[in-house]
């Protein structure tokens, strides 16, 4: 039996600042489709993740100046198990892909434990559905 090793995405996000979503630069509504409604947004010093309704985009820039980047798609469908983590200042959601993908995204304070709720609740009710 032979085994495929993939590529695994950046380990981890830490995300710190909530975005509204008229304050999206153009170049990240660039990646969401016109069919999406657009939950929440949130953003590191330089990445960025956007949680539609359909799918979780993860743009995570590299290099110096941030002209390399990756640009993840993660469908809701796709996600085998997930977690949450609540901590005295942060709060985790840890997902698991269908592909044995794992991945962190960390929620650093002042990003409230209701935004985070939101998300949880939302990959709940998609992972139910199914």
């Amino acid at each position: 039996m032979a085994f495929i090793k993939f590529k695994p995405i950046a380990s981890q996000f830490n995300f710190f600042v909530k975005i509204p979503r008229d304050q999206l630069d153009r170049e990240s509504l660039s990646y969401v489709d016109n069919e999406e409604e657009i939950l929440l947004a949130f953003r590191s010093k330089r990445d960025v993740g956007i949680f539609t309704d359909k799918r979780i985009i993860l743009i995570d820039k590299k290099g110096f100046r941030g002209f390399r980047k990756s640009i993840y798609s993660i469908k809701y469908e796709s996600i085998s198990s997930y977690a949450l983590n609540i901590h005295s200042l942060d709060s985790t959601i840890e997902i698991i892909t269908d592909s044995s993908h794992r991945l962190l995204i960390n929620f650093l304070k002042p990003i409230s434990l209701d935004d985070v709720h939101i998300i949880y609740r939302y990959i709940t009710n998609c992972f139910i559905e199914e």
